[in-house]
């Protein structure tokens, strides 16, 4: 099986894959990130995981890794060398192989995991794709029929939104966000039922217009939009632009980069 780890900007998923015919999921955990936690604190808390899911560490064979967390990376990479004696692969790292294009003005500032979604979207046949990751940013990432990576459009997520009008705004209160369903209820007739409006309603405006903004331009027009992220299913029933979600689309990405380089 491949250990699959993503480390965003606000959490560290580990999922783990079983990879002969098919790819499926058979385990995977989130974990806040905390530059302040190291190989021997990560080790026990993924131990506690695999053993609740019956799974043991020598049923790992191979480990993918993509961050954009350059502390949690180091980590990350401590907790592998001490404690799997596997293969590991780092996206970005000692010439591992995506294998498709950057067109944009300076390809290194591409995000290891907006390329690893790109190279998953052609894997999967969903290219060419406008894929829209919520998570603690919100990105739009274009992604050509070969799975070369065009660029895109990066916006605040809505958990920084959230914290954002905590911070600044004395009377407002802190609150987390649920999908909301009836348009009759947009006006909220409290601080909460406003606040919650307010940050949904309004992500969904923002994403179904820059969504329409893409799509003007005949060349995106017939692009898929497939969203992904961990927010992605607090908006899927809301968003009628969206063909397809694919939370753990980055993990899958891993797993198949891997196979592609017949590296274990």
């Amino acid at each position: 099986m491949i250990l699959a780890i993503d480390c965003g900007n606000t959490n560290t998923v580990f999922a783990l894959y079983s990879y002969n015919k098919n790819i499926r999921q058979v385990g995977c955990w989130r974990i806040n990130n905390n530059s302040k936690r190291t190989a021997d604190i990560y080790y026990p808390w993924l131990l506690q995981m695999l053993n609740l899911s019956k799974i043991e560490f020598k049923d790992i064979t191979g480990v993918c890794i993509a961050s954009v967390v350059p502390e949690t990376l180091l980590n990350i990479k401590s907790l592998i060398k001490k404690y799997f004696k596997v293969k590991t692969f780092i996206v970005g790292e000692n010439n591992f192989d995506i294998g498709i294009k950057v067109n944009i003005d300076n390809p290194n500032e591409a995000g290891s995991d907006r390329l690893v979604n790109s190279f998953a979207a052609e894997k999967l046949n969903l290219s060419p794709a406008i894929i829209i990751d919520l998570g603690t940013a919100t990105t739009f990432d274009l992604v050509g029929k070969d799975g070369s990576y065009n660029g895109g459009i990066i916006a605040p997520g809505v958990n920084l939104s959230l914290e954002a009008l905590y911070l600044a705004a004395a009377r407002l209160p802190r609150i987390s966000l649920k999908p909301l369903t009836d348009m009759n209820k947009i006006i909220g007739k409290d601080t909460i039922t406003a606040m919650e409006s307010g940050i949904f309603w309004g992500y969904v405006s923002m994403i179904e217009g820059l969504i329409n903004k893409i799509k003007s331009n005949d060349k995106f027009s017939d692009y898929k939009v497939v969203a992904t992220g961990g927010l992605s299913h607090l908006f899927k029933n809301s968003i009628k632009s969206i063909d397809i979600v694919i939370d753990d689309l980055t993990l899958i990405g891993l797993v198949k980069l891997i196979k592609k380089n017949n590296s274990i």
